[in-house]
């Protein structure tokens, strides 16, 4: 079966030969083929696996996520809760439900959440009822096969070995800090991944390429005054701050700021 990683968050499943999967916003879609992977598609062989992460930095309980979740899905499908259970997969715990779609809709419907290590895996299968048989089976040796990678392949580098998430270019100071000096010393760069996305990144790649990361504030924060996230990372003698700076919204995007605030010698 082919493996799908996905480079921000770390998660790992494997899916269906033939299978597809596609990027939607925050979501990563999994289906048999392209036009099953549109929520609203009811044509033949419809149905699909919906993954979105959430980072859960304080590790708060995840009952309430559970609860919210269960409770807007089942507002917004217009489905009735069935019953509750736990799940476990692999180091991963949460819950699943079965939820009762309108008769006139034909629809099968099943939410998972499954969390560890401060992410939260928000899942979804949905397909025409009478395709049980077909989506159960794979889709419950998708599930099953969720896991967090140690570091993700190919993860670029700067001239310092600080890991730089991917698609994630140089950019003039002023694009992202601009009040900032550029005796400074801070090498900028910019992006469209979510916030979210980056800190599991850097939460998972800093110590994965040596570094110790000595302090994390996370975004958001429990601070008003902390306005963006940044970690403060340790090798060899040196010290560097990374910095996540958040632009725009729905989801907040993060552009990107290093520097080396010293070195040994």
């Amino acid at each position: 079966m082919p493996t799908f990683v996905h480079p921000l968050w770390g998660y790992a499943l494997d899916y269906p030969e033939g299978w597809l999967w596609e990027e939607q916003g925050e979501v990563t879609a999994f289906a048999p083929h392209r036009a099953a992977l549109a929520p609203d598609y009811e044509g033949a062989n419809a149905g699909h696996l919906a993954i979105r992460p959430e980072l859960n930095p304080y590790l708060r309980p995840i009952e309430p996520r559970w609860t919210e979740y269960i409770t807007r899905v089942g507002i917004m499908k217009g489905a009735k809760k069935l019953g509750a259970s736990p799940l476990k997969v692999g180091n991963l715990e949460g819950y699943e439900a079965e939820l009762l779609m309108p008769a006139k809709q034909n629809r099968r419907l099943w939410i998972g959440l499954l969390a560890a290590g401060g992410i939260i895996l928000h899942l979804m299968l949905t397909h025409p009822k009478e395709a049980k048989d077909a989506f159960q089976g794979a889709a419950s040796r998708m599930v099953q096969s969720l896991r967090f990678v140690a570091r993700t392949e190919g993860v670029a580098t700067d001239a310092h070995g600080l890991p730089l998430p991917p698609e994630y270019s140089p950019a003039p100071l002023e694009a992202v800090l601009a009040a900032t000096s550029p005796d400074e010393g801070w090498q900028t760069y910019t992006g469209k991944a979510p916030i979210a996305a980056l800190q599991a990144f850097y939460l998972r790649e800093l110590p994965q390429h040596g570094w110790d990361i000595s302090a994390y504030y996370p975004f958001p924060n429990r601070s008003a005054d902390v306005r963006f996230a940044s970690f403060l990372a340790e090798r060899d003698g040196a010290q560097a701050i990374v910095a996540l700076i958040p632009y725009d919204k729905n989801p907040v995007r993060g552009n990107l700021a290093i520097r080396l605030t010293q070195t040994e010698g």
